[in-house]
């Protein structure tokens, strides 16, 4: 194993044509999604939900990291976000309501090359290039613990949160858990490796929230002001994070 070498690889593609790419391929897969969804929603019988004061609401989506320098490069696909949150509604007159909610958001960050956090004979943990195998998956996973905020607009007024909306508003989050996830062929077998740490993560972070919906589905952007790292596994790089998708509400 090698250690990683802190500099800039050559023939990368700029970081707006990249960006643009992901959002192709990322709003293609939640186009897919929408159109099951809608198609399960036309069925006559349902099964009846329980009345609860409140909504659990899903948030599914995709990463991105946001960084001028291009230190870090991720993949779109394995860079996922599911969010699984209890909002309640409070509702302030027929245009506008407000939803404050709490619960875990996981995140997964899917690095384009070979480098990850790895841990040495000695338990040191430090940023090093994978130097085993065939890789198949090498993933940075984080949960956090968030509190949204948001307020929404309903322009021809509603009565429960029925109707067209847009909403925007803040999240606020504490990280609870991270850890690394690589998976590699070695010998013709399939193997795995997993370990925790914080990674120089930053432990809280805060950012703002848009969507724009019907009713229970709505699709959302994010987008984090604070850093993902306080320590950054490579030097000069600041990278934040912004996230897009789709949400379902009402479950």
């Amino acid at each position: 194993m090698r250690k990683f070498k802190k500099h800039l690889h050559s023939a990368r593609f700029t970081q707006t044509n990249k960006f643009t790419i992901e959002m192709k391929k990322g709003f293609g897969f939640i186009i897919l999604c929408l159109s099951c969804f809608f198609g399960f929603g036309q069925e006559e019988k349902r099964l009846q939900q329980p009345d609860i004061p409140g909504d659990i609401m899903l948030d599914l989506g995709f990463n991105s990291l946001m960084d001028d320098n291009q230190l870090i490069n991720t993949k779109l696909f394995p860079s996922r976000s599911f969010g699984i949150y209890y909002m309640a509604k409070r509702k302030l007159n027929d245009s506008f309501i407000f939803n404050p909610a709490i619960g875990l958001t996981f995140e997964k960050i899917g690095f384009t090359d070979r480098t990850n956090y790895q841990v040495d004979d000695l338990k040191i943990i430090s940023w090093d290039t994978i130097g085993i195998g065939d890789l198949r998956s090498n993933r940075l996973a984080i949960t956090y613990l968030d509190l949204p905020l948001e307020l929404r607009f309903y322009p021809n007024q509603t009565v429960d949160g029925e109707g067209l909306f847009i909403g925007i508003g803040g999240v606020f989050g504490l990280r609870i858990g991270s850890k690394t996830k690589i998976k590699y062929k070695l010998d013709g077998s399939k193997r795995k490796e997993t370990n925790t740490g914080n990674f120089g993560l930053s432990d809280v972070r805060y950012g703002i929230v848009a969507r724009v919906g019907f009713e229970r589905v709505n699709a959302f952007v994010k987008y984090y002001m604070s850093d993902v790292w306080r320590d950054a596994p490579i030097d000069q790089a600041t990278p934040s994070q912004f996230t897009f998708g789709i949400n379902l509400t009402g479950f």
